[in-house]
């Protein structure tokens, strides 16, 4: 497979003017590491929306088709139409101009050749929903050339989801705000009822929104939380009307989610278990101890593939999960991913550990990160425990936070 290319992590430098370009040095490492002849990218009217971010254009959308093809070696190929002749100027390479589509035909010919291996965003069967942003006319078009299309999945990784130290420092803060959040929300729980205060979930999300605006950290959605049998809908939200009360022997689960201020910083996400008062029923413990066995297992998992320097697919975490809830009969009760990649947004561009709402074959890739969060949901019981896992470039898996093993008495 010739070197790692994990030191390629970011795709960008600075041109002289100021402005962002791709380091087509190591895109081409990448490239060649993968075994493939170039990456092509496309744009229409501003549709495919990981060519508008990687190649950084501009507001100005394209009212006829570009493509920007990056070889294995040599330079760069711009092709735009004639009428449009600027807007990939930014980029390097050469720039071939077009008129009409028999024009673009002959021109995509002359790089696009019989056999040739070409990247591109798209994802066989749909399986990673977030890199198959090439339609699927495109794609047939583009296969007229006798071309073999390849994912750019794991290429992406690379550039989407490869963490700096700045962005895990930046978890880290995220973290601290979180639990600080966290411990006050049970603060504000115990004190009013320990002075006879009704209290519900609106009125707890009230609160937490209060200690999030004062902690000034950035959350694109409200915590997801819920009480006693609404803890069974792993995306119920409080509502002003139907919340349920909050009392002694209350169960509780919190996925709280959020990141620091900033357009570098990473996401913290986790979920908790909790019981209100310290009197807890016994089949609420049994699924968590079996829901935090799982998660231990995992953990497991992904050190000793780490340790023997084999590659981990996101697939297969999910599969091993499946298979442990099933050897406890509780398969049925399951109702979402083990896990998701973390980065400037929640939900990252990286691998998911996903067998079950998609097929994800990427690799788990030293640099990224992602959510471990095993979870089953009966018609009584919900229970999900959620840390955040950073694979570090020595090949380390690292949780930067604390890690709940028992359920937390407020």
């Amino acid at each position: 497979m010739g070197r790692n290319p994990i030191q390629s992590a970011k795709p960008v430098q600075t041109g002289e003017a100021g402005g962002i370009i791709p380091d087509i040095e190591k895109i081409q490492s990448l490239l060649r590491h993968y075994s493939l002849d170039g990456w092509i990218f496309s744009d229409f009217q501003g549709r495919d929306f990981i060519t508008g971010d990687f190649l950084k254009l501009t507001e100005r959308k394209c009212t006829r088709r570009l493509f920007y093809f990056i070889p294995v070696q040599g330079e760069p190929v711009k092709l735009l139409s004639a009428i449009e002749p600027l807007l990939l100027d930014h980029l390097p390479g050469r720039k071939i101009l077009y008129k009409g589509m028999r024009e673009q035909r002959r021109e995509l010919s002359k790089f696009l050749l019989p056999g040739m291996q070409i990247a591109c965003q798209y994802s066989s069967g749909g399986n990673v929903p977030t890199i198959s942003s090439m339609d699927a006319g495109l794609a047939e078009y583009l296969k007229t050339f006798e071309i073999e299309l390849i994912s750019s999945a794991d290429l992406m990784q690379f550039f989407g989801a490869v963490l700096t130290k700045s962005q895990i420092e930046s978890h880290k803060q995220a973290g601290e705000a979180i639990h600080r959040i966290l411990d006050q929300t049970f603060y504000w729980i115990r004190s009013n009822l320990n002075a006879g205060i009704y209290i519900d979930e609106w009125m707890m999300l009230k609160e937490m929104e209060r200690l999030i605006a004062a902690e000034g950290i950035y959350m694109d959605s409200p915590p997801f939380f819920g009480i006693d049998e609404h803890a069974c809908d792993p995306g119920y939200e409080p509502s002003e009307h139907g919340s349920a009360q909050i009392r002694e022997g209350s169960r509780l689960i919190i996925d709280i989610a959020g990141r620091m201020p900033g357009t570098d910083s990473i996401y913290y996400d986790i979920s908790w278990c909790m019981n209100v008062g310290p009197e807890i029923d016994p089949e609420y413990r049994r699924l968590f101890e079996t829901v935090n066995e799982v998660r231990n297992r995992i953990m497991t998992f992904i050190e000793e593939r780490l340790n023997q320097g084999r590659e981990i697919r996101g697939y297969e975490v999910d599969e091993l999960a499946r298979t442990l809830f099933c050897e406890k009969g509780l398969d049925q009760f399951l109702m979402h991913r083990t896990g998701h990649n973390i980065g400037h947004t929640c939900h990252g561009i990286g691998a998911n550990l996903d067998d079950f709402e998609t097929h994800d074959v990427r690799c788990l890739l030293p640099g990224t990160m992602f959510s471990v969060e095993p979870g089953i949901y009966t018609e009584k019981y919900g229970v999900r425990l959620e840390f955040d896992v950073h694979l570090t470039e020595d090949k380390k898996a690292r949780i930067y936070g604390p890690v709940q093993t028992e359920i937390l008495v407020v």
